[in-house]
């Protein structure tokens, strides 16, 4: 007894504290440990990603591949398995890193303990039972071996060794012999009824929608609804479904937006961050490209998007990450620009800077990289486009070079030197057989591109930043300096036979937005904010001028009879 009231006057207020936060931390790492193997389990045993109504659902449409209502109710069920399982997947992180802080509290207090107590006697006992010394030594290393035990099988469970997102991020159809069935992407007919790119998926052709010719986005007559965008960007907006999308950052924060189109409110935004490689200071960029200048797209499943720090992100339609990587950081004067295309399976990312240039093909699931493409043609900041010939798909990049390859493979079809220095922003545009390019300043060229032969060419009245607009045997462009300028896609050629132009209209303001055309109605936005309407023809023929109010370099985006377009510090929603 005497030995005991001993040690227990030995037992200091520091060494009570510090034995008591051993003891508290060892009890939270056992209950994080518990919650993990409980949440992991759980896991297993629900299987979210292979849920018997998804499997069926799959195998349902094998058996009727054009329903359009399985397709929606599978991505509905793809989405909620997702969801879960990125949710538990969160919770592993959280929960590895609870445990370890609590793992390395509890060593160092224990640890720590016998610096805080002094040495005390013990009974001299020959009695195995009496060894008070040893018994406690076997006492520490059971307890810490339990929990080792314990605390390795929570991580082996915990940690996303392997998921069933990774490979493939396919379903397993409910048989295991059958082979892994991807959810289905949105078909060529769901991505022309809604606006999923730059220039949506017709080269800024919307249909026959009855949109507006008159607004004022300062008093807000004509305007649905404006709201403010949190941070700057050039991107323009896209849409999918009842939902605008676009980015926007600075220096700090690179984001992007959702907001709803009924009523422009802000539904979520991601921050994008925390992605391995990217850089911890962002490039210098000019104040006409900035942080945020590609143009997003979306397979119908996710949405992409990409920065000028060189991060690319994938994320579902409610704001949660499926994948991210860095790129590199882009080395150009002003700053990354190219949009990003969308081929069946492959995200196209053409990647023009001084050196080290590429163009890549990025699987749109995984982020993996399918194929990569070395490029040494200089900057660009115009956005690759999809050329449908008739026998095969191109992908078509501009810069001092144009080159075409295949989008599947990467496979180069063919080159052809085009133009010697200059800066080239504009995207090409193809119609009718005809490959449209453009560098300001320098030149505008018309080439046939099944032969790669100049048809025509204008030195003079050149878009340098401003994509044209190619539709019913027209090809009409705004001008850097002020001035919209319409020609003969075909010839090049004016009503006198002589000038190369058939119009050019005069304007105060010049156009880094490019020009779309709704029900027979161009709409072409200066810089200042000044929408020009005109009917296209052979001659100049006004229709309306509407003002947004704020500075304006944006392409609208355009989905039955309402116009989104983003401005300078607001998006805006004009409809009848």
């Amino acid at each position: 007894m005497r030995v005991v009231e001993y040690a227990s006057n030995t037992e200091s207020f520091t060494y009570r504290v510090i034995r008591g936060i051993g003891v508290i931390a060892a009890f939270f790492s056992i209950v994080v440990c518990a919650l993990l193997i409980a949440n992991n389990l759980s896991l297993k045993s629900a299987d979210p990603i292979h849920s018997k109504a998804l499997e069926q659902r799959l195998v349902d449409m094998k058996a009727d591949p054009g329903n359009q209502a399985i397709k929606e109710e599978i991505r509905e069920l793809d989405y909620i398995a997702r969801r879960a399982f990125f949710t538990s997947q969160h919770f592993n992180r959280m929960g590895i890193y609870f445990l370890v802080g609590g793992l390395v509290v509890t060593l160092t207090a224990f640890k720590s303990l016998a610096a805080y107590r002094e040495q005390v006697p013990y009974p001299d006992s020959r009695d195995s039972k009496d060894d008070l010394v040893e018994t406690a030594k076997w006492a520490r290393k059971s307890v810490t071996i339990a929990g080792l035990v314990l605390i390795g099988f929570a991580l082996v469970l915990a940690l996303p060794w392997e998921s069933p997102l990774d490979d493939t991020n396919q379903l397993d159809t409910a048989t295991s012999s059958e082979p892994a069935v991807p959810p289905p992407l949105a078909s060529p007919e769901e991505m022309a009824r809604h606006w999923p790119a730059f220039r949506g998926m017709t080269a800024g052709v919307a249909g026959e929608g009855e949109t507006p010719v008159d607004w004022d986005g300062e008093s807000g007559r004509g305007i649905t609804w404006k709201t403010p965008v949190p941070r700057p960007g050039f991107s323009s907006p896209i849409v999918w479904e009842n939902r605008i999308y676009m980015t926007g950052g600075d220096k700090e924060v690179r984001e992007v937006y959702c907001f709803g189109s009924a009523k422009g409110e802000l539904l979520w935004t991601h921050r994008v961050a925390g992605i391995p490689g990217s850089p911890a200071k962002p490039p210098k960029v000019s104040s006409d490209t900035g942080y945020a200048a590609p143009t997003m797209t979306t397979d119908g499943l996710r949405l992409f998007a990409i920065f000028s720090t060189g991060d690319l992100v994938a994320l579902d339609f409610e704001g949660n990450r499926v994948w991210g990587r860095n790129l590199g950081v882009p080395k150009n004067p002003y700053g990354h620009s190219s949009s990003l295309v969308r081929y069946e399976d492959v995200l196209l990312v053409q990647y023009d800077q001084e050196e080290g240039s590429f163009f890549a093909g990025v699987d749109v699931a995984t982020g993996s990289e399918k194929w990569k493409v070395k490029r040494d043609f200089g900057p660009s900041w115009a956005s690759p486009i999809l050329a449908d010939t008739g026998e095969r798909t191109e992908a078509i990049l501009a810069a001092g070079t144009l080159t075409s390859y295949n989008p599947k493979t990467g496979e180069q079809y063919w080159s052809m030197e085009w133009v010697d220095g200059g800066e080239i922003a504009p995207t090409p545009v193809y119609a009718d057989g005809m490959l449209y390019v453009s560098c300001g300043y320098i030149k505008i060229s018309a080439i046939d591109l099944k032969t790669q032969k100049v048809v025509w060419e204008n030195n003079e009245q050149i878009p340098g930043v401003c994509t044209p607009l190619v539709n019913a045997g027209l090809l009409i462009a705004g001008l850097d300096d002020g001035g919209i300028a319409c020609f003969d896609a075909k010839t090049g050629v004016g009503v006198d036979g002589e000038s190369q132009e058939l119009w050019v209209h005069d304007t105060d303001e010049g156009f880094y937005a490019s020009p779309i055309m709704v029900g027979g109605k161009v709409y072409l936005i200066d810089r200042i904010g000044t929408m020009h309407i005109f009917g296209p023809g052979r001659e100049y023929k006004p229709l309306g001028q509407a003002q947004l109010g704020e500075e304006a370099v944006c392409t609208p985006a355009v989905v039955g009879n309402a116009i989104y377009y983003r401005g300078i510090s607001h998006l805006f929603k004009i409809a009848p």
